[in-house]
């Protein structure tokens, strides 16, 4: 209803995230491991996101210019 083409980029963002988010704690929940290892995973997992996130957000302010 109120989605323009940037808008459109920016729930896409949003789910692809909240999807991680979501993936990564069945993850967690369903395979369990040892607390080192486990914490090695979340940070490894957020600096991939943070990656995605920050290439993403390059290439919809390309689009948008």
């Amino acid at each position: 209803m109120f989605e323009s083409d940037e808008n459109k980029g920016v729930i896409v963002l949003f789910s692809f995230l909240i999807g991680g988010l979501v993936g990564a704690g069945l993850a967690l929940l369903l395979a369990p491991q040892s607390g080192k290892k486990t914490r090695r995973q979340i940070v490894d997992l957020a600096d991939d996101v943070k990656d995605y996130a920050s290439d993403y957000a390059k290439k919809l302010k390309e689009k948008i210019s």
